[in-house]
């Protein structure tokens, strides 16, 4: 596991354990939504797909933001759509920084 994913894992696990949630399925959730990313944009955030983006050092904002707007219809994308509307901010924040930071290498 790289740098990065331990630092969010152990992100993950701090915050389930402030809010009551317990800290292993609330892994296991992030790593699910992680993964549904990871499917389409690399786990680093490249892929080889010129009509998937690259989202490895794109701004974490802008992605939140860009998340946002899937999410409340204001732009359009059939699968990104449906991704966002499942997504809460704090997991959209979570995800954008994976991606703004890329994957470091083991």
């Amino acid at each position: 596991m790289s740098v990065l994913n331990n630092k969010l894992a152990a992100l993950v696990v701090i915050s389930a354990s402030m809010f009551g949630f317990s800290s292993q399925a609330f892994a296991e959730d992030y790593q699910k939504l992680l993964n549904m990313c990871i499917a389409c944009h690399g786990v680093d955030g490249t892929n080889e797909f010129d009509s998937i983006p690259n989202l490895k050092g794109q701004n974490a904002a802008y992605m939140v933001g860009q998340l946002k707007n899937f999410k409340a219809d204001k732009r359009q994308d059939k699968t990104m759509s449906k991704v966002a509307k499942l997504l809460t901010e704090e997991q959209m924040q979570t995800m954008a920084e994976y991606f703004n930071t890329g994957k470091e290498q083991d």
